[in-house]
């Protein structure tokens, strides 16, 4: 009988020694459980419709369950999953990567989808397009000669959720229904084949205002990504000014660049 308890005591001791040592690993930091879950989401690790146990991530991770919990309400009030009591927590939202440096708006992109999303398709829907007056810093970034401009318009969806809103200005010389009888694809992919010497962009994160709000479906004072595109011809020229508006808990921007030894991807030939 003693022996038994001595053996029962020595398990106990062990598995105590076990689970405190595990806690001492464990991480406690909301924040990097967050970024970490939503990187998994962007990247498909965790996809839509997966479920999401809080003690394997806990494990997977090296969280503490504090941590885990407060970052899955945080991914849970972004819509990105859903948590029910009793059926568990599952993954309901995606996140859109899009290419930093990329000519815009035009109708689709001319680099290729990431590999995790090739299965995934914007959409490009025109909302306006006119010619109107340039002010002072449209005219100084396109170099125009007066001032006016063409401004066009379009709204960037991905399976029917809006994630953005694009505007784009370039001189009325490079316009692109410059060939009124062109089909449509024709003129939207004008700008994309322009011989480009390089494209400059910045990107900010600001407070969504009520109309932009309103389309983007997030609420007023949100933030949101805006980011400004400008593009050079082979002559160094400008030819196109853009303003891409973005949900900031749908959207994540990528650039790749071999010309930058910290881009290239790992395994690439020098």
């Amino acid at each position: 009988m003693d022996e038994q308890m001595d053996l029962a005591e020595a398990i106990g001791r062990a598995r105590a020694g076990s689970q405190g040592r595990i806690r001492a690993l464990l991480q406690s930091s909301p924040r990097r459980a967050h970024v970490l879950l939503r990187a998994s989401i962007r990247r498909g690790v965790l996809p839509a419709s997966s479920n999401v146990e809080e003690q394997s991530l806990i494990m997977s991770m090296m969280m503490s369950r504090n941590s885990i919990r407060s970052a899955l309400q945080q991914l849970n009030s972004e819509g990105l999953v859903q948590r029910r009591q009793r059926l568990g927590t599952s993954v309901v939202g995606t996140i859109s990567e899009l290419p930093l440096l990329e000519l815009l708006p035009v109708k689709g992109w001319s680099s290729a989808p990431r590999e995790q999303h090739a299965s995934m398709s914007l959409g490009i829907e025109h909302l306006e397009k006119a010619e109107v007056l340039a002010d002072e810093h449209i005219q100084g970034r396109l170099r125009l000669p007066s001032n006016r401009v063409m401004m066009q318009e379009d709204l960037v969806t991905r399976g029917g959720e809006v994630i953005g809103i694009i505007v784009g200005y370039h001189p009325i010389g490079a316009d692109v229904s410059r060939e009124p009888d062109a089909a449509e694809d024709d003129r939207y992919n004008y700008l994309r084949m322009i011989s480009r010497s390089h494209i400059e962009a910045t990107v900010e994160a600001v407070n969504c205002d009520e109309r932009t709000a309103k389309v983007l479906g997030v609420a007023e004072g949100a933030a949101i990504l805006v980011r400004e595109t400008l593009l050079y011809d082979s002559d160094g020229a400008p030819k196109m000014l853009a303003y891409g508006h973005y949900r900031g808990d749908r959207v994540a921007l990528w650039a790749e660049d071999a010309a930058v030894p910290a881009m290239v991807p790992p395994g690439s030939a020098d």
